[in-house]
């Protein structure tokens, strides 16, 4: 493979990962709005965009002359803001799960809170058949 072609084929790496930033922001963008479709919908769109990346990087890897070239320093600069850019996306999706097990935290504390709401709602029956309990409350206001 020429020189050429290796180029081709790290700007492509490039815009791949530039393509995953803009996905994590948008999956992250969804976590804050706590719009469950959107975030899966981003994580679907994120494994599709990592496939690319990883298929890209076989190419690469698979190319005997790019081992030759590594040295040249214009590949190597690519390279290198290739791999600062997998850096902060690297970085940005770790935000991301630490954002959704917040989000799961809460809403975990949210469904124990209603159930003990209901618990604490439950209606008994006094000795004479009478329905009787929390569930009433404020039911029977008169002003």
């Amino acid at each position: 493979m020429s020189k050429e072609s290796i180029k081709i084929l790290l700007e492509t790496q490039t815009e791949n990962i530039v393509g995953l930033e803009e996905l994590l922001r948008k999956e992250t963008d969804a976590i804050a709005s706590r719009n469950a479709g959107q975030i899966q919908c981003a994580a679907q769109e994120k494994l599709d965009q990592i496939l690319k990346i990883q298929q890209t990087d076989k190419v690469l890897a698979s190319t005997p002359s790019f081992r030759e070239l590594l040295s040249d320093p214009e590949i190597a600069e690519k390279i290198a803001s290739i791999q600062s850019a997998m850096t902060q996306c690297k970085a940005l999706n770790e935000e991301n799960g630490k954002a959704l097990q917040r989000a799961q935290l809460s809403m975990h504390k949210l469904r124990n809170l209603f159930q003990q709401a209901i618990k604490d709602h439950e209606m008994t029956y006094t000795n004479e058949g009478v329905a009787s309990g929390r569930k009433t409350l404020g039911t029977n206001i008169k002003a």
